[in-house]
C-alpha cells in the first residue's frame, strides 16, 4: 500500500482498499472502487500586488463529485510563496507560531534534491466539493502566479462499518477538532 510524501508519486489507495478520510466537518471510513490517474493541470491564479499576501485564492476546478477524492501534488512555476490554506484551527501547514508555505520550483539542475522535497511536501488531498485555498506572496508585482497540478483521483464508496487501513487528513489536522 502506498502512503503519502513518498518519492514515487503513487495512488495512496488501490480498488478494494478502505481508508478514514477526515475533512473539516465530517470523518467518513470509505473504500477505493477505482483510481485514474490526473497527468496535469494549469492555474493562474492572477497579478499579485508586491510584499503583501494576497489570501484565501479558491480554485473550484479542483474540487471533485461528493463519491470522488483526489490526491494531487503541486509546482509553484512564478516566483512566489504558496501557502496551502486549511482555514484555522485545522491548517496542516502550521506549527503553533508560524505557517509554512512552497517557494517556487527549481529550474536548474544540481537541485533534485529540493525538487524532490519540495514536491513531496505539496501533497495535498480533495474530498467532494472540499474546496482548496491557496495564500500567495511574491517580494515584487507579478502579472501572473501559475502553479502546476498533478496527481490522481480515485472513485469512493462510503463503508460506515469497516476497519480502515489509513488515516487521511482532507482538511482537517489532529491539532483541529478533537477526532
Amino acid at each position: 500500500m502506498a502512503r503519502v510524501f513518498q518519492t514515487e508519486f503513487e495512488p495512496v489507495f488501490l480498488p478494494g482498499e478502505t481508508a478514514t478520510v477526515i475533512t473539516a466537518s465530517e470523518v467518513r471510513k470509505v473504500e477505493c472502487v477505482a483510481v485514474g490517474a490526473l497527468p496535469e493541470y494549469s492555474h493562474d491564479f492572477g497579478a499579485l500586488t508586491a510584499a503583501a499576501w494576497d489570501t484565501d485564492q479558491e480554485d473550484t476546478n479542483l474540487e471533485m463529485a461528493s463519491d470522488e477524492l483526489s490526491q494531487l501534488r503541486m509546482r509553484v512555476v512564478d516566483d512566489m510563496k504558496v501557502r496551502f490554506n486549511n482555514l484555522a484551527p485545522t491548517r496542516q501547514w502550521r506549527t503553533s507560531k508560524t505557517d509554512f508555505y512552497l517557494r517556487q520550483f527549481p529550474q536548474t539542475s544540481g537541485e533534485d534534491f529540493l525538487k524532490e522535497f519540495l514536491f513531496k511536501a505539496s501533497e495535498f488531498f480533495v474530498l467532494g466539493d472540499d474546496t482548496p485555498r491557496f495564500d500567495f506572496y511574491s517580494p515584487v508585482t507579478l502579472t501572473t502566479a501559475r502553479i502546476l497540478f498533478s496527481g490522481f483521483r480515485f472513485k469512493v464508496k462510503t463503508v460506515p462499518n469497516v476497519t480502515s487501513k489509513m488515516t487521511i487528513w482532507v482538511s482537517g489536522w489532529p491539532s483541529g477538532a478533537a477526532r
